[in-house]
């Protein structure tokens, strides 16, 4: 299953790209940000970091190619915009409490 981040950025419209409610999206995700949540929650992650999403051909935002099982493409987006929102809120108390 390929994830753009565009699919679960909360700053994209619907027409460009993301998958997800703007509650449970991501503000302007990134591809190693994508790597790490996909890893963090076994996924088994490919990146392809200079890739571009073809209906945003200028974009090079890359991609990550992700093996799901038998999990729905959307719980799949779920669980990775959840993993990315608290390895940021992590990395934000670590960074106060420095």
């Amino acid at each position: 299953m390929v994830i753009w981040p565009a699919a679960l950025d909360s700053t994209k419209s619907r027409s460009q790209g993301r998958c997800l409610s703007k509650s449970q999206a991501v503000q302007t995700p990134r591809v190693d940000e994508l790597e790490h949540a996909a890893r963090r929650l076994s996924y088994d992650p490919e990146p392809s970091p200079h890739s571009a999403l073809p209906s945003r051909w200028w974009e090079k935002t890359g991609y990550v190619l992700v093996k799901r099982g038998d999990k729905p493409r959307a719980k799949v987006l779920k669980d990775l915009a959840a993993e990315i929102q608290k390895a940021r809120r992590l990395k934000q108390q670590s960074a106060g409490s420095s």
